[in-house]
């Protein structure tokens, strides 16, 4: 299994100098929020390592930081992943 990266849309620029907040849509069809640095974001995508899991089509991942609603793991669908070896 290959390191993979999530497709995000940025929301606003965060609280600190050097982070923006992202949205991304969960298997369950919620909108979540993270808060990132600039520096982790590769075009719309974030980095999030192996996936932990798998079900069907959707995968359990472990986002760089927690959710706004404090959750580190989440369920996504496998389309909105990509390998961290594929262009944008």
């Amino acid at each position: 299994m290959q390191a993979m990266k999530l497709k995000v849309e940025k929301v606003s620029d965060g609280p600190g100098p050097r982070e923006v907040v992202v949205s991304f849509e969960t298997s369950a069809g919620s909108a979540e929020q993270v808060i990132v640095d600039v520096r982790s974001l590769s075009g719309t995508f974030v980095n999030v390592g192996y996936p932990l899991r798998r079900d069907q089509k959707n995968y359990l991942v472990e986002l760089p930081r927690e959710t706004t609603r404090g959750a580190w793991r989440v369920w996504v669908p496998e389309s909105e992943l990509r390998s961290s070896e594929a262009g944008e």
